[in-house]
């Protein structure tokens, strides 16, 4: 956990930036929140703090059509990578040098292999990226995509990891298989092929923690197969290590 200092100076600059962020792509064709105001905390002694519209739409946690629901993502996600946005240079989440295989797994030379192609990554386009891509972070209305919210990690680097993240979150919750479909899909829609280097990356960023937040994430929304979790991101992963 970062000091106190620490942790009160990136939430400066967090306000700040994805501030920049919500106020970039107001004038673009990606749904978000519009600012209203913001301020860091230093011109008024206080707290740094963002107050934005209220979105339309609500969480989809439970679609009637999971291929199209992750189609409609996967398409919004390739409008967010082509919009022409300057942002901070993204920052992963994933301590390489100390990442090893889990516990749990019966596979660890899969992750050994990962984690040696995520360490070997570079990143050679760097473009505008939401950061936490996926689907707690999307609104939905009659099927359709109405609003992308939370884009404090809003970065510029290698939109791929968008990509391998919402993979991620899709294997955690659903399956491998529809996490395939997600890259499928956006492969399609962005007219290239997602790097696995950065796609491993992203799923490296899973550990147990994530037994206790999706829950919270959750919410009562749907189901959460616990038993299955690890299984799922492990079979995504060996479908990933298996495109390097």
């Amino acid at each position: 956990m970062p000091g106190t200092e620490d942790w009160a100076k990136w939430t400066r600059e967090a306000v700040v930036e994805e501030a920049a962020a919500l106020e970039a792509l107001a004038t673009g064709a990606v749904p978000a929140p519009r600012v209203v105001a913001v301020t860091n905390g230093d011109d008024a002694g206080g707290n740094p703090a963002l107050l934005m519209t209220r979105a339309p739409g609500r969480l989809q946690l439970a679609p009637s059509d999971p291929r199209g629901w992750v189609r409609e993502m996967a398409v919004m996600l390739a409008r967010i990578h082509a919009s022409p946005i300057t942002a901070p240079a993204w920052e992963g989440w994933t301590d390489l040098e100390s990442a090893s295989p889990p516990p749990w797994s019966h596979r660890p030379h899969l992750w050994d292999t990962a984690i040696e192609a995520a360490c070997r990554a570079r990143c050679r386009d760097r473009r505008f990226m939401h950061g936490d891509y996926q689907h707690f972070n999307i609104l939905w209305r009659r099927n359709r995509i109405t609003a992308v919210v939370d884009w404090v990690h809003a970065a510029s680097g290698p939109t791929d990891v968008d990509v391998g993240h919402c993979r991620l979150n899709l294997a955690v919750l659903f399956s491998a298989e529809l996490a395939e479909q997600f890259r499928h899909d956006y492969e399609r829609e962005a007219g290239r092929t997602v790097d696995p280097q950065w796609d491993v990356t992203a799923l490296l960023s899973f550990s147990e923690d994530w037994h206790v937040g999706i829950p919270r994430q959750v919410g009562g929304r749907t189901t959460v197969d616990h038993s299955g979790m690890n299984l799922r991101v492990e079979n995504l992963l060996q479908v990933a290590v298996a495109r390097l």
